[in-house]
């Protein structure tokens, strides 16, 4: 059963500052904030260490998640487009995989569902409206 639906914006580089600007525009509460630097074994470009991977903040009742790509990888290349995705958190690794195959058909997966350090259950694809994403 899905218990949750966030939306993800991805950015170039600039998320900390979008953080930073949802602070004080919005009152966001950042409530968590991971630079690809803190990943221990995570091989990175130079220079890419300060980057956030994950952010999560809170804005009254809403919930947003953001990030940083990678110089170089997959969403590089989508960033002139579509920045954000959807993050669906779901209560067990059953229904993890039964909703990300329901969303598979017609769609491209990015990640296949697998365990992560984060996660039992995660995985990344765009449904076939280009939409869903982690």
């Amino acid at each position: 059963m899905i218990i949750g639906m966030n939306p993800y914006l991805t950015f170039d580089g600039k998320a900390r500052e979008a953080a930073a600007f949802y602070e004080k525009a919005l009152g966001a509460e950042v409530i968590e904030r991971q630079t690809y630097g803190e990943v221990e074994g995570m091989e990175l470009p130079p220079g890419t260490e300060s980057l956030i991977m994950h952010a999560y903040l809170k804005i009254k009742d809403m919930e947003i998640m953001l990030s940083d790509t990678l110089p170089g990888a997959p969403d590089q290349q989508q960033l002139s487009g579509s920045l954000v995705s959807i993050a669906l958190s779901v209560n067990d690794a059953s229904s993890a995989a039964k909703t990300f195959h329901a969303l598979k058909p017609g769609g491209e997966i990015i990640m296949p569902l697998a365990e992560t350090f984060f996660s039992s259950s995660y995985g990344q694809l765009k449904d076939q409206f280009g939409v869903f994403g982690t």
